[in-house]
């Protein structure tokens, strides 16, 4: 039986590592924009330095790695262990729910663990690291430490515990976590109309503040709890409508920006 368990988190990690390492490739590519001159430009002056591009991209390979092996492993307690509330019947119903459940769920174990590795005991040897590259790019997204990781990432290994959720759902939670972030990082706000305040979805402004302030907006899909907790960065509805006006602005016809 252990044996058994041992296989199936093998065989599971290097399944999901591949989808996503296929997700971060393919959305990081699409949205990789290091002009500083653009128009749409959220940072502009220096442009992030082809080693600190390679850097980040080396560090997202084996930290990807990582999230995918915590991942399995909350998979494998639930499927070969029974570990976990079981799934609700597949519906559309309970997949919507369970699928918002998490995202909520998620956004909540990331607010706080983020602010905690903010703290100044643990920055350092930590998070510190994600924060090197400045102005991030879509390739800055997976850039981490495996504390940073143990930290932030974890809530995959113990989402059975806290929510009914098929292995189905949580793995779509996380391709969109995984996309969003990526785009989260490229510097130019994608958002649309979607995240027009006082939307709750998060936007690139959300997470391009929090490299250039620093100490504001630690949420990863809502802003929910920046706003309740009082870290949502007081410019950040103004900035945001400017940004998502000049996007509208601009003429390109796709997000693609050469390297």
């Amino acid at each position: 039986m252990i044996l058994g368990a041992v296989f199936q988190l093998l065989g599971t990690t290097a399944v999901i590592y591949l989808i996503l390492m296929s997700a971060y490739f393919a959305t990081g590519w699409l949205f990789y924009c290091n002009d500083p001159n653009r128009a749409d430009k959220i940072q502009r002056g220096e442009a992030l330095s082809p080693g600190k591009v390679r850097r980040d991209i080396r560090q997202s390979v084996r930290s990807l790695l990582s999230v995918s092996l915590m991942f399995s492993i909350g998979h494998v307690l639930y499927d070969r262990f029974h570990i976990g509330f079981a799934a609700w019947p597949t519906s559309i119903w309970s997949v919507a729910l369970s699928l918002l459940l998490s995202m909520l769920a998620y956004d909540a174990w990331f607010y706080w663990m983020h602010r905690l590795i903010h703290a100044k005991p643990l920055y350092r040897k930590i998070h510190r690291w994600h924060h090197l590259s400045l102005p991030s790019v879509s390739w800055s997204n997976n850039s981490d430490t495996l504390l940073d990781n143990l930290f932030l990432q974890s809530y995959w290994m113990f989402a059975h515990l806290i929510i009914p959720i098929a292995p189905a759902v949580l793995l779509f939670n996380k391709l969109y976590d995984q996309i969003s972030g990526v785009i989260g990082h490229s510097g130019v706000e994608h958002g649309g109309g979607m995240t027009w305040p006082p939307s709750p979805m998060i936007s690139v402004t959300h997470h391009d503040q929090h490299h250039r302030f620093f100490n504001c907006n630690y949420a990863t899909h809502f802003t929910l709890w920046d706003r309740l907790m009082g870290t949502l960065h007081h410019t950040h509805d103004a900035e945001l409508k400017e940004n998502l006006r000049q996007r509208r602005q601009e003429s390109a016809p796709d997000n693609r920006c050469d390297a």
